[in-house]
């Protein structure tokens, strides 16, 4: 118990030397427990001190890269510390140590990373490969001989980074790093036109109205089907949303009015047609907004007579019948 009648000084010097006395005891502590190598936070082996613990995890990674090649690494999170050897447990040497860790590891190796909102979808040995991926899914949800507002975008957040990944988790090139995020949670279903099909039959088969296919396939003519034409007809769940904004050029029929002129010398009721209507044409600019190939909005954004419509006039009988 601390004397009473001790000076400021002294109080301080008696409460140093307790904390070094403790510090001394936790020390002595830790020196005499055994040491663990842990994998993803749980413990797999013990040895008697930090030097024997780092030796057994520089076996393990040495026999990971003779098997797999001097790039790989663990693919799990190693640490080593001080743990009390279990009930049944003894200490190992580090050749014992190291194989006992190489069964609760798997090899990994440094890779480009593709992540959709923070979760890693696939990887590819190279940044380059990576990106051409992510533009192979760009081109295969943008339409054909289509005037691009903006380039494509992806709708989720989507970057490429480098990171260390399971050996097994990399891909071979970007063609199958683009079908993976297209694949996703479950393909598209597309339908291949064989000979004497018509796109309302093929329609009914997939239980589509003849306006949802043409939705499916914006850029393909219905009506004009050849065999062999490949016909979406049921979209998929990519693990990502192109968006893409563009510009098609339509004409369209405009309709002619009609007016009728009363006219007292024909006979009462009597219809005569004096100059028939004719409909007009323009040229109509639209602005679409699709997303993996379906579009989600339109409006038109210019429009232009190219031919006025004549207003057919019809003149009506008022005289006596």
């Amino acid at each position: 118990m601390l004397r009473t009648g001790l000076s400021w000084g002294e109080r301080v010097v008696y409460w140093v030397v307790i904390l070094g006395l403790l510090s001394l005891l936790v020390f002595y502590r830790r020196a005499t427990l055994p040491v663990a190598i842990f994998v993803n936070g749980k413990p797999v082996a013990w040895v008697s001190n930090f030097r024997l613990a780092n030796r057994a995890v520089e076996l393990a990674k040495s026999k990971f890269q003779e098997q797999y090649g001097h790039d790989v690494d663990f693919a799990e999170p190693i640490d080593i510390g001080n743990l009390p050897l279990p009930s049944g447990q003894k200490l190992m040497s580090p050749s014992e140590a190291s194989e006992l860790l190489l069964k609760s590891v798997s090899p990994a190796r440094k890779a480009w990373l593709i992540v959709v909102n923070d979760q890693v979808v696939t990887a590819l040995k190279s940044k380059s490969d990576a990106e051409q991926a992510l533009e192979l899914v760009k081109a295969h949800f943008t339409p054909k001989n289509v005037t691009l507002v903006k380039e494509p975008w992806f709708k989720e957040k989507v970057v490429v980074r480098e990171g260390k990944i399971g050996i097994n988790e990399i891909v071979a090139d970007a063609e199958t790093a683009a079908q993976k995020l297209m694949g996703g949670l479950e393909p598209p279903k597309y339908h291949f036109v064989k000979s004497g099909e018509f796109a309302v039959r093929i329609a009914r088969r997939y239980g589509l109205t003849l306006e949802e296919l043409q939705r499916l396939n914006p850029d393909k003519n219905l009506d004009r089907l050849k065999v062999g034409d490949k016909l979406l007809v049921k979209m998929g769940k990519p693990l990502v949303t192109v968006v893409c904004v563009y510009q098609v050029v339509k004409k369209e029929s405009v309709p002619f009015k009609t007016e009728r002129r009363f006219v007292p010398h024909l006979p009462g009721g009597a219809l005569v047609t004096k100059q028939r209507g004719k409909e007009g044409l323009k040229e109509v600019v639209l602005e679409i907004t699709a997303e993996n190939g379906l579009e989600v909005q339109r409006k038109v954004v210019k429009e232009r007579i190219l031919k006025e419509p004549v207003t057919e006039v019809i003149l009506v009988g008022g005289g006596l019948r």
